[in-house]
């Protein structure tokens, strides 16, 4: 694991020398600020249900601007061959490059606890029902990422990755409406369970389903497989 460190640190350092992470902390920090604003203080609500909705339709459009450079821009920049011919297993490189991206995922996510100062200064917010929401949404986050990986390793462009990126993401966030269409039970059952939305919906009404958190983790585990057997086939 000494590698996939070193290769992590490495990746950490690269993000916070590009405006890339600036950007994306700016615009995610700055897009839930004004969710909650208009939900709370407009819209009236006293829980964090209708921010947590906004905040993970936001993810899913920015996490392929995170993760659009994780192998892709190793092509950019002529270092694809050497980071290959490294003494790094497939597996050290994509959990170095997929824990740089996470690293990222969690400081916007601590960026938003600023929000909960009022909702406990002037009401009473179900406590676990946040840490719920929290929870849904670090998942969702790891599963886009692991995603977006997938893309950068497949692409050499970064801009294709990221458009591909996002293609699928939101597929996967909106098949969920589907179900209106079909007349098979079994057919709007698998629509339902491979909905990004209708699991993390779960999350945000405070239900930490197995099958929800297994879901997401099952779509990073498999994404990840993938990055690594491309790059081991490349190799």
């Amino acid at each position: 694991m000494t590698g996939a460190l070193a290769l992590y640190r490495k990746e950490l350092t690269t993000y916070f020398r590009s405006p890339i992470a600036y950007y994306v902390v700016a615009v995610f920090l700055l897009g839930t600020g004004y969710f909650f604003l208009y939900n709370v203080f407009l819209g009236g609500e006293t829980t964090m249900a209708g921010t947590f909705q906004n905040m993970g339709l936001l993810l899913v459009t920015l996490a392929p601007v995170i993760s659009m450079r994780l192998l892709a821009a190793e092509h950019t920049t002529g270092t694809a061959e050497l980071l290959l011919t490294l003494p790094l297993s497939p597996w050290q490189i994509v959990t170095g490059k997929y824990l740089g991206a996470v690293t990222i995922l969690l400081a916007v996510t601590a960026g938003t606890l600023v929000d909960l100062v009022p909702l406990y200064l002037f009401g009473t917010p179900e406590t676990t029902t946040i840490v719920a929401g929290y929870l849904g949404f670090v998942l969702l986050g790891m599963a886009c990422l692991a995603i977006g990986l997938l893309f950068s390793a497949l692409t050499h462009n970064q801009v294709v990755a990221a458009l591909l990126t996002a293609a699928v993401l939101l597929a996967f966030w909106f098949v969920g409406h589907l179900q209106t269409f079909q007349r098979s039970s079994a057919i709007r059952g698998l629509l339902g369970y491979g909905s990004f939305a209708l699991h993390y919906t779960d999350f945000i009404q405070g239900l930490v389903r197995t099958e929800s958190v297994a879901f997401y983790l099952v779509v990073s585990a498999v994404a990840l497989t993938l990055s690594a057997a491309y790059l081991q086939w490349r190799r």
